[in-house]
């Protein structure tokens, strides 16, 4: 079957309240003016003030991630007219708020990815912590300018599973949608 960007965007937003949505390119002016938003939609949202500074720190960490690992691919301008495409999504429900994201990469990405979001399952609040703190000193960037602390900090500040998929592409078997899917409990 193949991916379906926008029955991908509905399926994951069925019963939440959407506070952001976006899908397209991800520059740096869009990143700036984006955050105020966010910000906004977290204030007035008086249940999820206990964890507002948390949300919005997994907030930018995503962003972040995507706009430094979104590559641009043939396949994806000539289906959805950008070569670098992402999406994000930020609802709430009644007990927290999620921060989903996608994005296209190369599949030769995916193991690398796929064993960072694995290492850190099963793993203790003190393990997380323990691994951050060793990737911290370990001081190795990637040629992308990250150490690979992005998504062990995202699971240290949420203290909750991070769930991911890849979908593969129909139309080019070197591309996959990379999506990651972050739940912050209002309870935390």
């Amino acid at each position: 079957m193949e991916f379906d960007l926008n029955s991908w965007i509905k399926d994951n937003k069925k019963t939440d309240q959407v506070l952001l949505e976006h899908v397209g390119e991800f520059s740096p002016n869009y990143l700036e003016s984006v955050l105020p938003v966010v910000e906004n939609s977290l204030d007035e949202s008086p249940e999820l003030a206990k964890v507002k500074k948390k949300v919005f720190h997994i907030f930018v960490e995503c962003i972040q991630n995507m706009y430094h690992h979104i590559e641009p691919m043939t396949f994806v301008k000539q289906h959805y007219g950008a070569e670098k495409l992402g999406a994000i999504l930020v609802t709430k429900d009644s007990g927290g708020c999620r921060v989903v994201t996608g994005n296209f990469i190369e599949k030769s990405h995916e193991p690398q990815l796929r064993h960072r979001v694995e290492q850190l399952k099963g793993l203790t609040t003190e393990q997380i912590r323990a691994l951050y703190l060793e990737v911290v000193s370990n001081q190795k960037f990637s040629d992308k300018g990250g150490a690979g602390i992005g998504i062990i900090d995202i699971a240290r500040k949420t203290g909750n599973q991070i769930k991911y998929n890849f979908y593969t592409m129909d139309g080019d078997p070197n591309a996959i949608f990379y999506t990651f899917d972050v739940y912050i409990s209002a309870k935390a």
